[in-house]
């Protein structure tokens, strides 16, 4: 019963959550190409993550009468992430190769300019931003392989904080 909970848990928190990132993905697409260079972008999905973390690991915890074990906790986290995380990667993939591969080169200049005037208003000297810039232009973020990379790494980092959200939030239950 407790494995086919974590499971329910995990998948419904993870579809809600992919759901915010998708449409996060789909603002940024069909409203403000900006957004996706922006800090808010990068600001919700940290918000989200935190919020879907602690909100996940809470829930399970509640039905269960104020218990989760740190193995539970970390479980519904990981099914709820990867599945959240699962979803905004084939949604960012069918619209960055697919529907529009125009949109790459779009938000790649985005971002160079957006970089260009965070370095220079943090008075960075001319040499390091050009360097940087150059860094960016050579980068592909939206290719298959990056995208594959970056499912892979945002799971492992994110997997780390859900081992924290699970410790901080554990309780077992006392043996009678």
């Amino acid at each position: 019963m407790e494995n086919q909970l974590i499971k329910s848990k995990g998948i419904n928190f993870g579809i809600a959550y992919g759901l915010f990132l998708i449409l996060l993905t789909l603002y940024a697409y069909a409203i403000d190409l900006n957004f996706f260079a922006s800090f808010w972008f990068l600001g919700l999905v940290m918000v989200g993550f935190f919020v879907n973390g602690l909100w996940v690991i809470g829930s399970l915890k509640k039905i269960q009468e104020g218990f989760v074990t740190f193995k539970e906790g970390f479980s519904v986290f990981f099914i709820s992430n990867a599945l959240a995380l699962l979803l905004s990667t084939a949604i960012t993939i069918l619209i960055f190769l697919v529907i529009d591969p125009e949109l790459q080169a779009t938000v790649k200049e985005l971002t160079i300019a957006k970089t260009t005037t965070m370095m220079e208003n943090f008075g960075a000297p001319t040499d390091a931003i050009e360097k940087e810039i150059d860094k960016l232009r050579t980068q592909d973020n939206f290719s298959l392989v990056a995208q594959i990379k970056g499912y892979f790494s945002t799971l492992a980092i994110s997997s780390i904080m859900g081992l924290l959200f699970a410790l901080i939030l554990k309780r077992k239950k006392e043996e009678e």
